[in-house]
């Protein structure tokens, strides 16, 4: 059986797309995280990571007692907070998040982030 240059050019083709779909298919999500100590202890460690459908923010160690706390951003509009007195976590499971915003209590002088996946 012989196979025309023609055909032999679109297998080429069919096979190089399929390669690059499979590629694009394997890449992780975007994501973006942040570590920080808490102004009340330095051995209060807190860190945020978002990606397209998940947030969270966790607390490590210390002797702070604020939570962790968390809230995301979809179609415009920010969500209501979330708190975990070691990892707080907000999900979005059909639309991806734009933003998110991590704190280390609920009081004044809290530090918050905001990050973009």
């Amino acid at each position: 059986m012989k196979i025309s240059p023609t055909r032999a050019k679109y297998g080429v083709a069919i096979a190089a797309t399929a390669m690059s779909v499979t590629m694009l298919a394997a890449a992780p999500a975007s994501a973006a995280s942040k570590t920080w100590k808490r102004d009340c202890a330095s051995d209060s460690t807190y860190t945020a990571n978002v990606s397209d459908h998940v947030a969270t923010t966790k607390k490590s160690g210390g002797s702070c007692a604020g939570h962790a706390w968390v809230r995301i951003k979809v179609q415009g509009s920010w969500g209501t907070w979330a708190d975990s007195n070691t990892t707080a976590t907000r999900r979005s499971p059909v639309y991806a998040i734009e933003a998110s915003e991590h704190k280390d209590c609920n009081c004044g002088s809290a530090n918050v982030h905001t990050l973009y996946p």
